[in-house]
């Protein structure tokens, strides 16, 4: 086959593009969200957890990673949800957003997604929960995902702990 033809792309029943935005998707509170794939870092293994005396809940406490202390942060507990089961060496991904850098503690880390802007319908009404913080929802291969405002979902948390 000469270099320069063209060959055909395969079928892609998601309508996926080069150019459709990538997020990263993680499991919380049972079912999936992703966030602009631009705030995530990367996914470390958990080390050692120091508590904070006084910190609200969702501030599990800090952890040591290449000299760097990161607070870790618990979306379940932020809503008033049971907390999200911790276990030294669990996975959690580092998101920077804005001056803030932190460790987030998901179910699951599923890592990266490219969803189709054609795919991604607006957020369903309502308030309560991460339902507030849910920008718009679509599906991949692996189904339905809510994409989150997590820069808004951590400035609520910012408020919250500087208000407590």
């Amino acid at each position: 086959m000469r270099s320069d033809e063209t060959r055909p792309e395969p079928a892609d029943p998601w309508g996926v593009h080069g150019t459709d935005p990538w997020y990263f998707c993680v499991r919380l509170l049972g079912a999936r969200y992703a966030f602009a794939a631009s705030l995530a870092t990367e996914v470390v293994r958990l080390g050692p957890m120091t508590r904070l005396p006084g910190a609200p809940s969702f501030l599990c406490g800090v952890f040591q990673h290449r000299g760097e202390v990161l607070p870790v942060f618990d979306v379940a507990q932020l809503l008033g949800e049971r907390p999200t089961p911790l276990a030294s060496g669990g996975r959690v991904a580092l998101v920077q957003s804005g001056p803030y850098r932190l460790a987030l503690v998901a179910e699951a880390v599923e890592g990266l997604v490219q969803i189709a802007d054609a795919q991604l319908e607006p957020a369903p009404q309502g308030s309560g929960g991460l339902l507030e913080f849910v920008e718009r929802v679509g599906a991949d291969a692996k189904g339905p995902v809510a994409l989150l405002d997590l820069e808004r979902l951590i400035e609520s948390a910012r408020e919250r702990s500087a208000a407590a």
